[in-house]
């Protein structure tokens, strides 16, 4: 009951991948995942993780930049463009101050699994060789995000299986920029994406954080 009373009608924003991604809650021309042939039970915007939060303690969502097959870093999928990446995405929503209660980031999926450069983590002076690697992409994304929303608890969600060094890499960026992470255990997939259990297995572990 306390913690329902914390989340009561507060809302949040999203910086994500295709894991939160939904077809018609997402900005026009970004591309969708969900629902998918993939997957045979994430079939309605109810089953993903953010819906049933909202759903959950009437919170709400203003803001779910979400791209599927997106990267943390500038080096992209061929077939994405240089906007898809999180370090992008972050400077076209996250660039003014939306009273925004959380902000949730959930990305470094895909630049494991195509086994980006991890670089080395770098807090300040990015330059574009630098935001082309993974941890000093992701500095820049969280330095971003809370200098242009100090008025935002930013929530760092890790992904089970990311490659152990980029893992640890955003633990360690996550605590020096005030970041609260979420690492994820247990979350039961089909082709590499949450099913139905997924979601609800993300939901609960990002709630039990907020």
């Amino acid at each position: 009951m306390e913690q329902e009373k914390v989340l009561a009608g507060r809302n949040f924003g999203i910086l994500g991948d295709s894991y939160s991604t939904f077809w018609g809650y997402i900005p026009e021309g970004q591309e969708c995942y969900y629902p998918s042939a993939n997957v045979k039970d994430v079939l309605q915007v109810e089953d993903t993780w953010w819906h049933q939060l909202m759903v959950r303690h009437g919170m709400k969502l203003p803001v779910n930049d979400s791209y599927s097959g997106a990267t943390v870093c500038t080096h992209t999928r061929e077939s994405q463009p240089f906007s898809s990446a999180f370090t992008q995405r972050a400077i076209k929503s996250f660039s003014a101050d939306q009273k925004l209660d959380y902000i949730v980031v959930f990305g470094g999926t895909n630049d494991s699994w195509l086994k980006r450069t991890v670089g080395q983590l770098k807090f300040a002076d990015w330059t574009e060789e630098d935001l082309y690697q993974v941890l000093p992409a992701y500095c820049f994304i969280l330095d971003h995000i809370t200098r242009h929303n100090p008025h935002s608890k930013v929530i760092a969600v890790l992904n089970t299986d990311l490659d152990p060094v980029m893992h640890q890499g955003m633990l360690t960026a996550a605590a020096h920029y005030g970041v609260t992470p979420v690492v994820l255990e247990n979350i039961d997939k089909q082709c590499g994406h949450p099913t139905a259990l997924g979601m609800t297995q993300i939901a609960n572990q990002i709630e039990a954080v907020l």
